[in-house]
C-alpha cells in the first residue's frame, strides 16, 4: 500500500504548526535570554531589562493566544442546508463563474467538486472539500 496511514498524515499536516510555534519559542527565549539577559546588562542597561521583558512577554502571550484560537477555529465546510436549498431552486439559482476575485452574493461552481458553493467558499487540496470561509483556513495553524 502506497498510501500514508491517517497517523502519518495528521503529523505531516501538524508538521507546519509544530515549525511555527517552535519558532516562535525559540525567538522569545533567544530576546529574553540573549538580548535581555546578556546584552542588555554587558551594556550596562540592566535597568532596562524589566521594563522591556515585560510589555515583550506580554505581547508574545497574547499572540500565542490568538495563535491557538484559530487553531481550534472551524473554518467551516458547505453545510447541508445549502445543498438542500441548491437542490430545491433548480434553475432559479443563478449561479456565476468562479473567478480569483470574490463575487459578493453569487454563487460559483467548484471546478473539482462539481457543485454549487455559496460566496467566499474555495475547494481545499488538502482536505478534498469546499471550505466555507476559506480565507480562515491554514496549514500553519492547522484548522
Amino acid at each position: 500500500e502506497f498510501g500514508m496511514s491517517g497517523f502519518q498524515e495528521r503529523m505531516n499536516r501538524k508538521g507546519h504548526m509544530i515549525a511555527s510555534v517552535s519558532l516562535f519559542l525559540f525567538l522569545t527565549v533567544d530576546y529574553n535570554v540573549i538580548f535581555l539577559g546578556r546584552v542588555l546588562v554587558a551594556a550596562g542597561k540592566a535597568d532596562w531589562v524589566l521594563p522591556l521583558r515585560v510589555p515583550f512577554n506580554g505581547l508574545v502571550g497574547l499572540a500565542m493566544a490568538c495563535y491557538f484560537r484559530a487553531h481550534r477555529m472551524d473554518p467551516g465546510h458547505v453545510p447541508a442546508p445549502w445543498k438542500d436549498f441548491v437542490m430545491s431552486s433548480g434553475q432559479r439559482l443563478l449561479i456565476a463563474a468562479p473567478r480569483e476575485e470574490w463575487q459578493p452574493a453569487k454563487a460559483t461552481m467548484c471546478r473539482r467538486c462539481a457543485l454549487p458553493r455559496p460566496e467566499r467558499a474555495h475547494h481545499c487540496s488538502m482536505c478534498g472539500l469546499c471550505i466555507l470561509r476559506y480565507d480562515h483556513h491554514c496549514p500553519w495553524i492547522d484548522n
